[in-house]
Formats: structure tokens, C-alpha cells, sequence
């Protein structure tokens, strides 16, 4: 009845002309309702306005989440694909020494992966992916393109744990590559992570910066377990007195021990198959 009756008011106003009785009635009615309609508005308009800004409030908090999230996965691609050019490089670095003319031509290599990273005040070292399933010995030299890292010092089926040069317990003999003063490298027993080259005596000339490299088996005074020529690092300071006859030798490492991933054994082309 309702939507008849509607059918017919819509029909009649149609009809009619703009004077007519029912449109006059509709005038009077927009009349009376519209300061109820304004008061409406008037009270809704907060609410409406609450409603919106609450609304925008979650939107923006999603979209904020999602921000942070986008920003985060590129921050895991950016920071994955630094660790991959990372790694290439220092891959290339090996390939690039092994095939310079720094690279001890009487010894075979074998690249490794570094398992553990160093660890200890005490004791400096680092165990490998490798051991007797690839041939590796104690006592073999392991290095880098940077210079000298270690030796072998204990060696498993398919690990071995390599000694470093900052262990406290190295030694190695070395010379001044610019002067030829020899004496031995080792670890400075103060606490630090600084090598010195003991046995320089004072009537030798040494200077700040000069690299310092393994001599190699030149003197039966001073035999030593490294092939000639592999960099161990570079003289930061030194100093004599007139009680002392030797010259008080510090060395920076050329190598980064805390960065190792990948390290290469030396395996001597003369030792006998099968040997110790």
C-alpha cells in the first residue's frame, strides 16, 4: 500500500503544475523540516569528521606497515647482494694472486673454505673445509692474496684448524724487503694483536712503511716452514737504545683475520706422496 500510495503522490506531481496543492504541500514541508535537517547536519559533522580522520589514521598506519616492510626486504636484497660482491671480490683476489708471479712456483694449492671464524685471546685460529681427503699436512702454509695467514696445525679427515699469525705462538722468519735486514716475526706478548721482527741488529736500516716478507729457508739460523716472498705485513714503528743491540720492530699483519672466507693451502710439489 505504501509503494502504491507512493506510485500515486509521484504520479499526481508529475502532473501537476509547479503551483499546484502538492507541491505547495512539499514547499511547506522542506520549510519546517529544514532547520531540523541543519541541526542535524550541525550535530553529525563531528562524528563525520571523526570518523574520517580515524579512518585515514588506520589507513595511514597500513600503508606505513607496508612502507616499512618494502624498505626492509630491499635493506635484506641490498644488504645480500653486498655480501655476494663481497665474497666475488675476495674470490677473484685469490685467482688473481694465484696466477701472478707472487705465487710460489714450487707449491700446488688447494682453496678452501674457512669454516670457523678466529676465535680466542690465547689462541688464534681457524678451522677449514678441508684435511687428509684433500692431501693437507701439518705444518703447511696457508695464505691469501694479502699476504700470509697461518699454518696447518692440526689436520682431520675433512677438516683442519690453521694457526694464524696473530697466535702467540708464531714465528716465522722474515726480511725487510726494501733493506734485506732479517730476523723472525712473531707475536708481540703485550696483548695486542701487533707483530714485531725480532733479531734486527742495530747496525741494520730499517724504515716506516717497508713490507715485510718470509725469507724462505736462506739461513740454517733462521729455517723457516713458508716459501720466500709472501708478504706478512708492514713495519709501523721502530726504535732502538744503546742497551739493546737489536732494534725494537713493531708489524701490522697484511691480513684481516676477522674477514677470512676463503683461504689457500700451499702443498709443496717436492714433499713425498704419503710422507708426514
Amino acid at each position: 500500500m505504501l509503494v502504491l500510495l507512493s506510485l500515486i503522490l509521484l504520479t499526481i506531481s508529475f502532473r501537476e503544475s509547479s503551483h499546484g496543492p502538492l507541491h505547495r504541500f512539499q514547499g511547506y514541508a522542506s520549510t519546517v523540516t529544514k532547520p531540523f535537517q541543519v541541526v542535524a547536519d550541525r550535530i553529525a559533522q563531528p562524528f563525520e569528521d571523526a570518523y574520517g580522520w580515524f579512518h585515514g589514521m588506520l589507513r595511514a598506519k597500513d600503508e606505513n606497515k607496508k612502507m616499512h616492510q618494502e624498505l626492509e626486504s630491499l635493506r635484506q636484497q641490498r644488504a645480500r647482494q653486498k655480501n655476494a660482491e663481497a665474497e666475488d671480490t675476495k674470490l677473484e683476489a685469490l685467482l688473481k694472486y694465484e696466477h701472478s708471479s707472487r705465487f710460489p712456483q714450487d707449491y700446488s694449492k688447494v682453496n678452501v673454505e674457512v669454516m670457523t671464524p678466529a676465535t680466542g685471546a690465547f689462541e688464534q685460529t681457524v678451522v677449514i673445509a678441508a684435511g687428509q681427503n684433500r692431501d693437507i699436512r701439518v705444518d703447511d702454509p696457508v695464505v691469501i692474496g694479502d699476504g700470509l695467514v697461518g699454518r696447518i696445525s692440526q689436520v682431520g679427515p675433512t677438516t683442519s684448524k690453521v694457526t694464524l699469525v696473530s697466535d702467540p705462538g708464531f714465528a716465522a722468519s722474515a726480511l725487510d724487503l726494501r733493506t734485506g735486514a732479517e730476523g723472525i716475526v712473531r707475536h708481540q706478548t703485550t696483548g695486542s694483536d701487533v707483530l714485531i721482527l725480532d733479531g734486527v741488529k742495530i747496525d741494520k736500516r730499517v724504515y716506516k712503511g717497508d713490507s715485510i716478507i718470509t725469507s724462505g729457508g736462506r739461513r740454517p739460523d733462521l729455517s723457516s716452514l713458508y716459501p720466500n716472498g709472501i708478504s706478512i705485513g708492514r713495519i709501523t714503528s721502530f726504535s732502538q737504545s744503546d742497551v739493546d743491540p737489536d732494534i725494537e720492530i713493531q708489524v701490522e699483519p697484511s691480513v684481516d683475520f676477522s674477514s677470512l672466507e676463503a683461504v689457500i693451502v700451499l702443498i709443496s710439489k717436492n714433499r713425498q706422496v704419503g710422507g708426514p
